[in-house]
């Protein structure tokens, strides 16, 4: 058995090195920032809530003028004859699922987007250039397909986690007192396991997606078909991939150590140069300027330091994700024959040299 996860780690750091510092280019970095947070995904959910207070004149006294109903005092004659209790309000449920409904729109947004970025990024380190636009143009009909494939398999777990749930029904519809205590344990029990193996295979499954992505770009395959081809070949070499996947979990490991320590200290670092900042804003603001007007002076500063911050900790997470997608396509390279990757740092065959008609005949 070769150890291709072992040997991918060493070509994964010289070529993390090469796209990155031979020579380092500032705005590939930018770049390369953004396409890690669109494939990451964000999103934000805000709500809000309001009342409605019915006040009648007792509320106020007995001093207050007579209006005779359905006349609105000081508004034009127009206006009078307004009746607010048969006034049109949106209902609470319309705006609950006018809400739910746009949230939903905004995440199979961002979900494909993600799903467009995963290609983005693969054929960006492969050829070592960050072109941006014309691979989000490039790579949309594939992304879709990847959006879709996640999104059933999605389904596929959720039926299955139903399915795997329905035994408890019974033992959550009882009575507190009714439930017994081994009954209740072994119910806890069961969840856990449920979501333990769903979790399992949903990480297995992943891995076999993000080798079959490259595949489905360089072979020019459909991203089922990709698919198939990395699971044909576990079958064959799953022993391989295992220890591909316990290589990536050590180094996920290592990565996460390395990610907080530099986060930890760049933060520390920025946080004091900018507290120091800000006290000094603080003080010359205070001698040109009442209090209350001072921290509205500062609010600009504060969100421009924030950004900062945010795209400090974007640029230290480019080569810890670079390096890691090198290592799958490294691995990938070397673990599936006819892979066809073209990366960049591929030896270039000169064509063989034949004899001129006039060598020949010399």
């Amino acid at each position: 058995m070769s150890w291709y996860a072992i040997d991918a780690v060493d070509r994964a750091f010289l070529r993390a090195k090469k796209a990155l510092f031979e020579p380092f280019d500032f705005w590939k970095w930018v770049k390369l920032a953004v396409i890690i947070f669109l494939l990451g995904g964000a999103a934000s959910n805000y709500g809000g809530s309001g009342t409605n207070y019915r006040m009648d004149s007792e509320d106020f006294g007995n001093n207050l003028p007579y209006v005779e109903p359905g006349q609105i005092p000081g508004f034009p004659s127009g206006m009078n004859g307004i009746d607010p209790y048969h006034m049109y309000f949106p209902e609470p449920a319309g705006v609950i699922i006018a809400v739910i409904v746009f949230l939903l729109l905004l995440a199979l947004l961002i979900s494909y987007i993600s799903s467009i970025m995963e290609f983005v990024f693969v054929e960006s380190l492969v050829k070592n250039e960050v072109k941006f636009w014309a691979y989000l143009g490039e790579f949309m009909g594939k992304g879709f397909y990847l959006l879709l494939v996640r999104l059933a398999l999605g389904l596929v777990f959720l039926v299955f986690f139903a399915i795997a749930f329905l035994p408890l029904i019974p033992t959550i519809l009882e009575e507190p007192s009714d439930v017994s205590v081994p009954v209740l344990i072994g119910g806890i029990f069961w969840f856990i396991v449920v979501l333990l193996i769903l979790a399992l295979v949903g990480v297995a499954i992943n891995s076999f997606l993000s080798l079959a992505i490259p595949l489905s770009i360089y072979r020019n395959t459909g991203i089922l078909s990709a698919f198939g081809l990395v699971f044909a070949n576990f079958r064959k070499s799953w022993k391989e991939v295992i220890v591909y996947w316990f290589v990536r979990f050590l180094l996920s490991i290592g990565i996460a150590i390395l990610a907080i320590l530099l986060f930890g200290i760049t933060m520390l670092f920025l946080g004091l140069i900018f507290l120091i900042t800000d006290g000094i804003l603080y003080f010359l603001f205070s001698a040109l300027v009442s209090d209350p007007l001072v921290w509205i002076l500062l609010i600009p500063f504060v969100l421009i330091e924030l950004a900062l911050i945010f795209g400090a900790l974007l640029f230290l997470n480019v080569p810890l994700a670079v390096f890691m997608k090198y290592h799958l396509l490294s691995f990938l390279e070397t673990w599936f024959v006819g892979a066809e990757i073209p990366f960049f740092d591929a030896p270039v065959q000169e064509p063989e040299k034949g004899l001129s008609e006039a060598e020949v005949n010399f």
